[in-house]
């Protein structure tokens, strides 16, 4: 036989092209697995995009311009090592600079020594020749560590100190240590002040908070919170009712007015998540950069008083930034409370929605000029850029930050984004992602039935009839 007929048998020409037809597919399995190997993509298909980085650790990984080594420490053989892998590889998308390694512990214990290594899980973070120890591997802990790579100067708030406020170290439910530790994840450092021991609020303060005092400031320490303001600076006052802690004039000034009551709501959605009367629910935010997220967020207020804002004061503009729902009402006093009847009276109560914080924009004067009257100044004047403002939030509210409804709904939130704005940092102004949830997959009836007629019907019976095509085909040639 000759290697002309050899060519011509049907089994060469059929196994030949049978052994092409593997050939072409496996170089184009080659193709794309160094092409997805280059340029990678991820697509995260969960509800709740947990699989992903929340959003404001993207925007995070937006300011690292120099390169960035994460060294995770975990023993080989630890079932957390492969996660630990699979979480850094997220980061190391989001950004071509950010490069991660695993290191065992045990097997290099000079370099975990160098480090600073203490238990698995801690994660070293070199960049631009700083270093910092993130304690696990979590996206907080890292982002925080980033953060403070990015930002070596933390920036300070301060809580007033000496009238009975809610306290920073206080672990029960009516302290703010969950508050504190969001802050200190947010790249902030909480520190408390006391008034009376200093004359004035410190310079490098990016904000001051007045948690729930409930006995009155001093006159010099009211005076220290307007000279404070009128130097551009920002301060959170946190109210609770029946008690205006010697502030009501200091507000007043601001247009913000109190008055002595406490608002009660009674609606479907209090019902339905078990609250009391004295727990009132708002889902309406104002127009600002603080609450711009606050799309169907519950946020609630145990024991909150309304705020009445007066328009037309001086160089302020108001802004409502949370607002209670139409059923609410506010009760004046507290002799009902004796009798424990808190349902609506229209004689002696006032009907809702009422404002339940409120931003208090202030606008500067320009500081005054050096130059003489009527001579022309030596040095042209500087261009007109943006005016220097102050900021004043007032809540009529404290419990909603405080340890026992921090995380309830989006209150934790809502606190955050009050004082990022006060702190200038406005890109973690953000609703934070539930992560500790699971998400049940919810359907509709009639996506219910066309994923049950689709799998239990319409499929079986595709197979079923390929299966008889292909017998008849057989048969056919027979």
């Amino acid at each position: 036989m000759s290697w002309r007929d050899l060519f011509k048998k049907r089994s060469f020409v059929y196994g030949g092209s049978s052994a092409a037809a593997v050939l072409l597919v496996l170089g184009i399995l080659m193709v794309v697995a160094l092409m997805a190997n280059r340029f990678s993509y991820r697509w995260d298909l969960t509800k709740d995009k947990s699989q992903s980085l929340t959003a404001m650790t993207r925007a995070v990984l937006t300011e690292v311009k120099s390169p960035l080594t994460l060294t995770a420490f975990f023993p080989e053989g630890q079932a957390e090592r492969q996660r630990a892998k699979e979480f850094l590889e997220m980061y190391a998308y989001a950004n071509p600079k950010i490069k991660f390694r695993l290191v065992d512990p045990e097997r290099d214990p000079l370099k975990a020594k160098e480090a600073g290594y203490r238990y698995p899980g801690n994660v070293l973070l070199e960049y631009q020749g700083r270093r910092q120890m993130a304690d696990k591997t979590d996206e907080d802990a890292i982002t925080n560590a980033i953060r403070k790579l990015l930002n070596p100067e933390v920036k300070k708030v301060f809580f007033l100190t000496g009238h009975g406020e809610r306290g920073l170290k206080e672990m029960d439910r009516k302290g703010l240590n969950a508050a504190k530790r969001a802050l200190e994840n947010e790249g902030f450092q909480a520190d408390d002040l006391n008034l009376l021991t200093k004359a004035e609020i410190p310079k490098d303060a990016a904000a001051v908070v007045v948690a729930g005092p409930n006995k009155p400031l001093f006159p010099n320490e009211v005076a220290a919170l307007k000279a404070y303001l009128d130097r551009g600076g920002r301060v959170l006052v946190l109210l609770e009712p029946f008690d205006d802690a010697g502030l009501k004039d200091f507000l007043a000034g601001y247009g913000v007015e109190l008055d002595n009551g406490i608002i009660l709501d009674m609606n479907q959605v209090t019902q339905a998540i078990g609250a009391s009367p004295i727990m009132p629910l708002a889902l309406q935010y104002g127009p600002h950069r603080i609450t711009r997220d606050f799309t169907n967020v519950v946020t609630i207020y145990p024991l909150a008083r309304p705020l009445t804002l007066k328009q037309g004061v001086k160089d302020v503009s108001l802004i409502p930034l949370v607002t209670t729902t139409n059923t609410s009402w506010e009760k004046f006093g507290q002799e009902w409370m004796k009798s424990g009847k808190a349902t609506y009276n229209p004689q002696t109560d006032k009907k809702g929605p009422f404002t339940l914080a409120a931003l208090a924009d202030i606008k500067l004067p320009p500081p005054p000029g050096k130059g003489e009257k009527g001579k022309t100044p030596s040095k042209p004047a500087p261009k007109k850029g943006k005016e220097k403002q102050g900021y004043l939030v007032v809540f009529g509210n404290v419990d909603f930050a405080t340890n026992a409804y921090f995380n309830l709904s989006g209150n934790g939130d809502l606190f955050l984004n009050t004082l990022n704005f006060l702190g200038s940092e406005e890109n973690q102004i953000l609703v934070h992602r539930d992560t500790g949830k699971a998400q049940p997959l919810i359907m509709k009836s009639w996506q219910a039935w066309f994923l049950m007629l689709t799998s239990l019907v319409v499929l079986p019976l595709i197979m079923l009839g390929a299966g008889v095509r292909a017998y008849l085909r057989r048969r056919g040639r027979k």
